[in-house]
């Protein structure tokens, strides 16, 4: 939960901000309503999607970030043709 500094500003851990990012709503819930999380068929089905959206993200980025090397990759060796 937020706190307040001695400067009366609210201080945020890095594991709410990184809550937040994964589900803004489930974050919400927990940190303001203090609404307790059941485990029904509903919920179950939600955590199976929140893994699925969690397996396409990590994807997502790692081929980001592969897409990003070989782009520069690819520029390093026209700037190598060009020079030489």
């Amino acid at each position: 939960m937020a706190r307040k500094s001695d400067y009366n500003r609210y201080i945020l851990s890095a594991g709410e901000i990184g809550a937040y990012t994964v589900c803004p709503e489930s974050w919400r819930l927990s940190a303001i309503e203090k609404v307790r999380t059941t485990h029904d068929q509903s919920s179950t089905r939600g955590m199976a999607l929140h893994k699925s959206w969690a397996q396409g993200y990590e994807e997502a980025v790692y081929f980001g970030r592969a897409a990003r090397a070989l782009l520069l990759l690819m520029l390093l060796c026209i700037a190598i043709y060009i020079l030489l």
